[in-house]
């Protein structure tokens, strides 16, 4: 790293950003907020007073408005938009989209990319909502660290790098986007991925997702394929008639495990068998149904061998079903009308991973003591919303308090540490200060 970073504190953890009582007041109202996700049942209308409430916390610490926008439905036409999203959108794709605003706040004047830092977070919660609750300075609650907790800390870091040296305004921009879009399976194609085509990106990006302070360069995408079953139902006293889903998806659960299992094992990618349906009674047939997989993978060509591998299985199923099955009248229609009846669709695909290295900004966020992890090695890299940032001369990590297993992101129990929050803070703080001083030994 060059000599005029090592001039501050190198190394060693910063110190922390206190959450004054007004900043833990801003942080708790906007967890009160109910802004579950429009693809898990969320009310759409209801996210834009979130981000007015986010807007108007971030200026009285110091920050501008710089954009609060929305793309056009065009911008979802695309063959890599998530079937979840697609879904959601109703009649009137513009209107759902301008309910969900991304905003920008910034700190400092215009600068090029290459003086800027981003800070992203999203606004959007899974469901279901949890109000917010102070207990012995631990915050419970919907977004506590996953992801409002993390976005609030990273403006309070900013805003006191800037009143700690307001010479950084001359010289450095700070960006903090709040985005929609990124739970629910969205993965930020209304939200991150139109910031960042719309120019808000910086030399360096972070993305404040909850990686136990380490800094993740790497981020998984994932794709979905679902296999559906539209046959015919029948009764217990007919059981043969129908085209039996219940067996059909079984089936496919058990060969999918045993073929994707090892094969993603190779290829460093994670296979969720998810959401199994078909019915709740036991004295029907049912003949219709769905089964999801969620498949995360760090490359394109992982993605491609995977992918394939789901497409060879159908007719597999087919097979083994057959030998097995064949003189079953359990299964004796089912297997007859397998082509007719059992389908393969992707809801997700074609999305990228996010790999990325920078040396410069490695050391520089080393310097405020968060270090580069490899969690594609041990498994503890994740998919999110980081993956549109990608670009030329861009450093994009993801790098936040807290951890999503630990810290029961996406359960009931989901909670993060105030004193967490504001060593996040403080690190924040530390690489406003520590880009402000990258810059100005560059231009010398």
């Amino acid at each position: 790293m060059a000599e005029h970073v090592t001039a501050l504190p190198d190394g060693a953890a910063p110190p922390a950003v206190g959450f004054a009582a007004d900043d833990l007041s801003w942080l708790v109202g906007l967890m009160d907020r109910d802004t579950v996700t429009p693809l898990e049942g969320g009310e759409p209308a209801a996210f834009a007073a979130a981000q007015q409430q986010f807007v108007d916390g971030a200026v009285r610490r110091g920050f501008a408005l710089r954009e609060l926008s929305s793309p056009p439905a065009s911008f979802l036409d695309r063959p890599d938009v998530p079937a979840q999203v697609t879904g959601a959108l109703g009649g009137d794709a513009d209107a759902f989209l301008r309910a969900q605003p991304s905003a920008v706040v910034a700190l400092g004047g215009e600068q090029p990319a290459a003086r800027t830092v981003v800070f992203n977070f999203h606004m959007d919660t899974v469901g279901p909502h949890l109000p917010p609750r102070l207990d012995g300075g631990v915050l419970y609650g919907r977004g506590a660290v996953d992801d409002k907790g993390p976005g609030v800390a990273a403006v309070l870091g900013a805003a006191a790098a800037f009143a700690e040296d307001p010479s950084l305004a001359r010289d450095v921009q700070v960006l903090v986007a709040s985005v929609p879009g990124e739970e629910g399976g969205a993965m930020g194609v209304y939200g991150t991925r139109w910031l960042v085509e719309s120019g808000r990106v910086g030399r360096l990006m972070v993305f404040a997702e909850p990686t136990g302070g380490r800094v993740f360069d790497a981020c998984s995408a994932a794709m979905t394929p679902r296999i559906t079953v539209t046959g015919l139902d029948s009764t217990d006293d007919h059981p043969y008639d129908g085209h039996n889903a219940t067996l059909a998806l079984g089936t496919a659960a058990c060969h999918l495990a045993e073929v994707l299992g090892p094969l993603a094992e190779r290829l460093g990618a994670k296979v969720c068998l998810s959401g199994l349906h078909t019915g709740n009674a036991h004295n029907r047939v049912y003949g219709t149904g769905e089964l999801r997989l969620n498949i995360a993978y760090h490359d394109l060509a992982a993605a491609d061998e995977l992918a394939a591998a789901v497409e060879r299985a159908l007719p597999r199923m087919a097979d083994g079903l057959a030998r097995r099955f064949g003189d079953n009248p359990v299964a004796r229609r089912l297997v007859e009308d397998w082509e007719r009846v059992v389908h393969l669709d992707w809801l997700k695909r074609g999305l990228p991973p996010l790999s990325n290295r920078d040396a410069e900004m490695e050391g520089l966020l080393a310097g405020a003591g968060l270090h580069r992890h490899d969690g594609i090695r041990d498994g503890s890299a994740f998919t999110c919303d980081a993956i549109w940032a990608a670009g030329p001369d861009r450093y994009v990590v993801a790098c936040g308090p807290g951890r999503l297993d630990l810290n029961g992101a996406h359960t009931a129990q989901e909670h993060v540490a105030v004193r967490d929050l504001e060593a996040y803070a403080g690190s924040c703080r530390d690489i406003v200060r520590r880009f402000g001083a990258w810059v100005r030994g560059r231009r010398t």
